[in-house]
């Protein structure tokens, strides 16, 4: 180690409580900023800024004042009677006080009749047309269950939160007879739910588990507390940094508080090895922790830099909480470093300044044995070793090309839950609750817009989006797979009685129906007709097509493309959007990101190598055995048919930043020997015994740290914990087998 270096490890053990001192009070003026950093709920945060897929989604919100709806469903065998059409209007209008609420459709308001003579006459001869047009959308076909379509205002404009809205209408409903919600948003505001509570939960979870695989490992509660401080001390200083900053926590941010844990854990576990080390062999206390610092300096550093980079290549995704999570990640693996620079030494060091007696290690012949039969298997059969891995990953490789994206939202939630119960009844009794929307612009004079030959036009499509987007089921034939389609053309057709169909209505009474339905429902009215705030003079035309949400990603976007299509050959500016579209493209674009990240992560640490050990060679050397665990694991999810989700599609990028920390600390320990005169076998076999213990002992632990992932409630998370840890297992394997038979093969004494 060069003096300059050497010169700051001993400033920070001479300064030690000095260096105590200054972090404690950094992190008691940083607590409050750090318990203020909030979660954004908002759906236009996942994607990047100018996506395709947001303009037409937007342009929906501004004209329509909001698209996000939420379904009030409740069971009432009289429905349809006269009280049964009160008690529906009494809670569409309870409903729609709910703040952040902008409007409630419901059946009562096509049934009600008074309107003038002559419309109330029309109307009540298609009584039933009405009813049947509606089944589905507002009630069941049974016409037992009610569907109150729950229209919000936009996120801009609420008083109160999307979160307190959902939770108040929750409320409400629950008091109904089997009354429940469901909706994109509730799955939304529901996974934020679940993220902010996991967020702390398996932040204390992972730090208990980690704690006591310390205190197994190590019998030192010293060696407990001091890493355990190190993450709090990193962890305030990070959430400080992004609540100054502006970030926000997204979607997939519950994880950082669990990752920095086991990043911080396993940081100190090296250092715990070197020092109780360096004191077996009669170091005093200081010259042991100066020497476990000039040994781990650079290594520490550019693993800590090497994760950052793993994690920071996420800012090349086009899903903006993945940018989020690299951002916040890559800051809270730089900020261990100074957490262990500045905590460390004056914990480890407190009533120890004189000769410390430590016992032996623990007994552990098993991991001797093993370590000793790796060194010699190794270096008998190194192109063996290599070879065997190859040909395994290579086949595991192949089910890269099987991957299937996991575009269910509902999916994100554990089978059992309330929430995906509510879903399945949704989906049983509605027809499904995902929600397109097509938008037709409409341009014209007043008197123009909404003649009899336009509204002929919009049936058209509608019969043509019912008839021609069908699957094959084998009982049934050919099923729409639209459950639903509804909009003003079909709703007044449906208000008028079909012996008055056959001819054009005569414009007096098509202006006199419509005035009619804006008065009887201008709720309804207005989310479906409403002038264009981007074009003065023109206005659009909504059609609202509902479809299961509970479907694969690759037939929920063959029926985008076909809604697209013939929406388009009838209206040629016609555009598709909505939550069923956006979440839709939004696992499948992080299943792109991936690659991309995994090939920007592999440049940037594979610079990082370039720079850490000047050489390719050792750079190449280090890479090796880390990118081939994350090929075998994603390969093996397509192997065995699992969807990949967002926790799922950003193992790559986070793993082999993550598991390449062994390699850095197992070629440092390396070089080391070689340089102090040892054979190729000596320094090997010296790695293994000092490093490799350490690599093992810090894999476990944030394999254990990591399981705490597989406790929470977002599917998600489980998957990003699981196959991060099966990675690292990886990892670990590579470091001990392949990384060794890497080097017998390419170094020279």
């Amino acid at each position: 180690m060069t003096d300059t270096p050497l010169r700051i490890i001993h400033r920070l053990i001479s300064w030690r409580f000095a260096c105590f001192l200054v972090a404690a009070v950094t992190a008691a003026l940083l607590l409050r900023s750090s318990f203020r950093v909030q979660f954004d709920h908002s759906i236009e945060n996942m994607f990047a800024p100018g996506d395709a897929l947001l303009e037409p989604y937007e342009r929906l919100k501004r004209t329509f004042g909001g698209n996000e709806i939420v379904l009030a469903l409740y069971e009432d065998e009289h429905l349809l009677e006269e009280q049964g059409l009160a008690r529906l209007a009494a809670r569409r209008e309870e409903l729609a006080q709910v703040s952040g609420v902008k409007s409630v459709l419901s059946l009562d308001q096509m049934l009600v009749e008074k309107e003038n003579p002559l419309v109330q006459g029309i109307l009540s001869l298609a009584r039933d047309q009405l009813i049947t047009h509606f089944e589905g959308f507002t009630h069941s076909a049974d016409r037992k269950t009610a569907s109150l379509f729950c229209m919000l205002t936009t996120s801009e404009s609420a008083t109160v939160s999307r979160r307190r809205t959902i939770d108040m209408l929750q409320q409400k409903v629950s008091q109904y007879p089997a009354g429940l919600i469901a909706g994109e948003p509730v799955l939304v505001v529901e996974g934020f739910r679940h993220l902010e509570d996991d967020s702390q939960r398996l932040g204390w979870i992972s730090t208990i588990l980690l704690g006591t695989t310390v205190l197994v490992c190590f019998r030192s509660l010293r060696w407990v507390v001091i890493p355990l401080v190190v993450v709090q001390w990193t962890l305030i200083t990070t959430r400080a940094t992004l609540f100054e900053s502006g970030l926000r926590m997204s979607i997939v941010s519950s994880t950082l508080t669990a990752v920095v844990t086991v990043v911080g854990v396993a940081t100190v576990i090296h250092v715990i090895v070197q020092y109780q080390d360096a004191l077996r062999r009669r170091c005093e206390p200081i010259q042991a922790l100066t020497r476990a610092g000039s040994v781990l300096a650079a290594p520490i550093f550019w693993a800590c830099t090497t994760d950052a980079v793993g994690f920071f290549s996420l800012q090349t995704a086009r899903v903006g909480p993945i940018r989020d999570f690299g951002v916040m990640m890559a800051i809270g693996c730089l900020f261990v470093v100074p957490a262990v620079a500045v905590v460390l030494p004056g914990l480890a060091l407190f009533g120890h300044t004189k000769s410390i007696i430590l016992p032996p290690p623990a007994p552990r012949p098993w991991l001797d044995k093993v370590m000793q039969r790796l060194t010699r298997g190794v270096m008998q059969r190194p192109l063996l070793v290599v070879g065997a891995t190859m040909a395994i990953v290579s086949v595991s490789a192949i089910g890269l090309y099987r991957l299937e994206v996991e575009s269910d939202f509902t999916r994100n939630f554990r089978a059992g839950s309330p929430l995906i119960q509510s879903y399945v009844i949704v989906e049983d009794r509605l027809g499904g609750a995902g929600v397109l929307d097509v938008l037709i612009p409409v341009p014209g004079e007043e008197g123009d817009r909404l003649s009899w030959s336009l509204l002929q036009r919009i049936l058209d499509l509608e019969h043509r989006l019912q008839h021609e987007i069908v699957m094959r089921v084998n009982d049934q034939g050919n099923v729409p797979r639209l459950t639903k389609v509804i909009s003003l053309a079909s709703t007044v057709v449906a208000g008028i009685p079909e012996s008055l169909r056959n001819r054009p209505v005569p414009e007096p009474i098509l202006r006199t129906i419509l005035k009619q339905l804006q008065t009887r429902s201008p709720d309804f009215f207005q989310a479906f007709y409403a002038p264009n705030p981007d074009h003065g003079g023109h206005y659009y035309l909504r059609i609202m097509l509902k479809t299961k949400e509970r479907q694969s990603a690759s037939s929920k976007k063959r029926l985008i493309e076909q809604v697209s299509r013939i929406s388009r050959d009838e209206f040629p500016d016609a555009e598709v959007t909505g939550y069923f579209v956006l979440l839709t493209h939004l696992i499948d674009s992080t299943l792109s990101d991936q690659w991309k990240t995994f090939g920007v992560a592999l440049l940037g640490i594979g610079l990082m190598m370039l720079l850490a050990f000047r050489s390719w060679v050792y750079a190449l050397i280090a890479m090796v055995p880390n990118i081939l665990p994350i090929i075998l694991v994603t390969g093996l999810f397509g192997w065995l048919g699992f969807r990949v989700n967002m926790g799922a599609a950003m193992i790559a990028a986070v793993s082999v930043g993550l598991s390449i920390d062994g390699s850095i600390h197992y070629i440092f320990a390396f070089r080391r020997s070689l340089r102090a005169g040892r054979s190729l076998q000596e320094s090997l076999e010296a790695a293994y015994h000092t490093v490799g213990r350490a690599v093992v002992f810090s894999t476990i632990a944030l394999v254990i740290g990591l399981s705490a992932l597989c406790s929470s409630d977002f599917v998600p998370t489980i998957y990003f914990g699981a196959l991060v840890s099966l990675a690292m297992l990886g990892g670990l394997l590579g470091n001990l087998i392949v990384l060794p038979a890497l080097i017998r093969l390419v170094v020279r004494e």
